[in-house]
């Protein structure tokens, strides 16, 4: 194997989990998303030639990246990288205060409610930031159905008629 492999790998210090590295891993996981099939998991290419074009392709990219890549290819794991790109991504929010969220609506957001409604969020979850996706259901009729992690938030005008159509389904009839 590569020499590089052999060498004890050390745990990323704090000053380290920043920008550059995760602007880096992203450059990766774009790569890899544009080209797929580069060859990296490619069996008759033997190891020493994709370590060799890694080298030269990401020459320019943060060696921790860069060594994760050759670990991953030679451990025949490459085809893991975006699931790897996915979760260190999810560190790194946790690590700078961020969430994500996925949020429904049933007409777009203006500046406005897009603001106050990521602002909301930031008190629901508790973290300093929430980078706001965006999609349009008009289904919801209308409110926000907003997915931040695993919670749920269902604010939307049908999940509220439906609850009512429930509570006055189970009443009796006097």
């Amino acid at each position: 194997p590569h020499p590089i492999l052999a060498k004890k790998a050390r745990l990323v210090r704090d000053e380290e989990f920043g920008e550059a590295l995760v602007a880096h891993l992203e450059d990766m996981a774009e790569t890899m998303y544009a080209a797929p099939g580069v060859g990296l998991a490619a069996p008759q290419v033997s190891d020493s030639v994709k370590l060799d074009g890694i080298g030269k392709l990401l020459s320019d990219v943060e060696v921790m990246v860069r060594n994760t890549v050759n670990l991953m290819t030679v451990n025949r794991d490459i085809t893991k990288f975006p699931v790897m790109h996915r979760f260190f991504g999810e560190m790194a929010d946790a690590h700078r205060g961020v969430a994500r969220a996925e949020v429904t609506t049933a007409v777009p957001l203006d500046d406005t409610r897009r603001s106050q409604l990521a602002a909301g969020l930031v008190k629901l979850v508790r973290r300093d930031e929430v980078i706001v996706t965006e999609s349009v259901d008009p289904e919801i009729i209308g409110g926000v159905v907003a997915k931040v992690g695993d919670r749920l938030i269902d604010g939307s005008t049908r999940t509220q008629l439906r609850a009512m159509r429930d509570s006055l389904a189970e009443r009796p009839i006097t």
